[in-house]
């Protein structure tokens, strides 16, 4: 039987295979950006709509001031109307004067008849425009025209408060050294108002 020779010793130091490689590492994925959260805008300084900014033409959108020529000529208009009222009242009183008078003295259906038309011009001239202004923001002249009062702050109806309150200013507008400047600054206010508006805080608009 055949013997093989035997195999020659391998030296201590004989070259290992070399290692493997490491693995490389997985690729990072970046997160997605944060969006930023959202910032409120800043206030606008503009005056709202109601006040008349410079993209409307009135004190609201749609709705334009009233013009000074109207506003005078409803004011002629109401003056009139005021004055028939006070001479019909005159006259039916004057009447009742007249009957109760007894050889040329005055009775007592006269004196109550005198009493009564002083306190009934005074108040229908007081209550007048106030009573309309908070009625319906129209008095009959001012219906003519198609204008109305509402308030400045915002538009609505005026109370008595501000009714009472605009009439008095009518009484202030000529004060000023006796020239009609309450009335007359109704040109060069931004919103047309008269110191009339201003005291009672209105403002005169369009139908």
């Amino acid at each position: 039987m055949d013997q093989q020779p035997p195999s020659a010793p391998q030296p201590a130091d004989a070259p290992q295979p070399p290692a493997p490689a490491p693995a490389a590492p997985a690729p990072v994925v970046p997160a997605p950006p944060v969006a930023p959260p959202p910032v409120a805008p800043a206030p606008s300084s503009a005056p709202p709509y109601w006040q008349g900014g410079a993209q409307v033409t009135g004190p609201a959108p749609g709705v334009e001031f009233a013009g000074y020529g109207a506003r005078i000529l409803a004011y002629i208009i109401d003056g009139i109307l005021l004055g028939i009222i006070i001479t019909v009242l005159s006259l039916v009183l004057g009447a009742v004067l007249v009957g109760s008078t007894r050889d040329n003295e005055v009775g007592a259906l006269g004196a109550t008849a005198i009493t009564t038309w002083v306190g009934v011009t005074i108040l229908v001239g007081i209550l007048y425009f106030p009573y309309f202004w908070q009625q319906s923001g129209q008095t009959p002249g001012m219906r003519m025209f198609g204008i109305r009062v509402v308030r400045d702050r915002d538009g609505g109806p005026v109370g008595w408060g501000g009714a009472i309150l605009r009439f008095i200013g009518y009484s202030i507008n000529s004060i000023v050294f006796g020239l009609p400047i309450g009335w007359l600054w109704i040109l060069f206010d931004s919103r047309r108002r008269g110191w009339h508006d201003l005291i009672g805080g209105t403002v005169v608009v369009k139908v």
